[in-house]
């Protein structure tokens, strides 16, 4: 029985979208050209490869990255219901499409699950605030009381490292 030849630049793709975090898959989806409506299948699979690579090539490593840490910043005060107004008007330039966004987040999802795994260096993506902290306006600290131990009544109160932005590279 003949072997398959594999493309090899099949094999470099997804060498290359498996760096990507699924974050960094949803920007490059949202600014690549693939269509508003698009539902993935399996005969379109490279398709979707290849757009997470257009979008990357498109706006460049870096700034893919940076706005996806925005993005994950933004989802993280979302969920939270804790994003202001400053905070979401950047988000919206920089996602001006909600419907898109969606989309592009869920194809970035599903990219992870069936199509390319991510690797183990590309999973600590920091979660950057565009502005300032609605949590502890960017004093990096917020006062509370820390259980210690959870079985006692022992605990402590002070400062502690703000969870919205000192634990994930900071406020911008």
């Amino acid at each position: 029985m003949p072997a398959t030849l594999v493309a090899p630049h099949a094999s470099a793709s997804a060498a290359v979208v498996e760096t990507l975090s699924g974050m960094e898959r949803a920007v490059a989806l949202y600014s690549s050209d693939m269509p508003n409506g698009y539902r993935l299948q399996r005969s379109s699979e490279s398709a979707l490869i290849a757009w997470i690579l257009q979008g990357v090539v498109r706006l460049g490593r870096e700034e893919t990255r940076r706005r996806a840490s925005y993005l994950a910043g933004h989802r993280k005060l979302w969920l939270r219901d804790m994003t202001t107004q400053e905070i979401d008007r950047r988000h919206a330039e920089r996602f001006p499409s909600a419907r898109r966004l969606d989309r592009a987040e869920e194809l970035a999802s599903a990219s992870v699950m069936w199509l390319v795994g991510v690797a183990p260096e590309a999973r600590h993506l920091p979660a950057v605030i565009d502005g300032c902290c609605p949590e502890c306006d960017n004093s990096r600290k917020v006062w509370g009381t820390w259980v210690i131990d959870a079985g006692s009544d022992w605990s402590e109160e002070g400062y502690r490292a703000c969870w919205a932005c000192q634990t994930n590279g900071g406020a911008a």
